[in-house]
């Protein structure tokens, strides 16, 4: 698997598992739902970037997949260390913006 496709799939699988962990911290029904829509969101970006090219000699996506590699440390770090939940789903949506951002620059097959 190529970085960029491997950088998205590595979100989707520790926001679809952070699912559980921000219900048990006590998320609100609308903090559950906003992260639900960036899983879903994260999925979509994945599975686009399955089924088309990312070219990851281009300058642009390697600066993006560099981008997400600093946003998933600073998400699992986030996770992990579970205080406010708004600042969370702060470095959720920011980190999801990134990937939908390399989501973009794939090409059809």
């Amino acid at each position: 698997m190529n970085p960029s496709v491997e950088a998205l799939e590595n979100q989707y699988i520790v926001l679809r598992g952070s699912l559980s962990t921000l219900i048990g911290q006590g998320a609100t029904d609308a903090q559950q739902n906003q992260l639900r829509s960036a899983i879903a969101k994260s999925r979509d970006n994945y599975w686009l970037a399955t089924r088309r090219i990312l070219h990851d000699d281009d300058p642009e996506v390697a600066s993006l997949v560099s981008q997400m590699n600093t946003e998933q440390l600073s998400l699992d770090a986030t996770i992990k260390n579970l205080g406010d939940i708004s600042k969370v789903l702060d470095a959720i949506t920011k980190a999801v913006n990134v990937g939908s951002q390399l989501a973009a620059k794939a090409v059809a097959i």
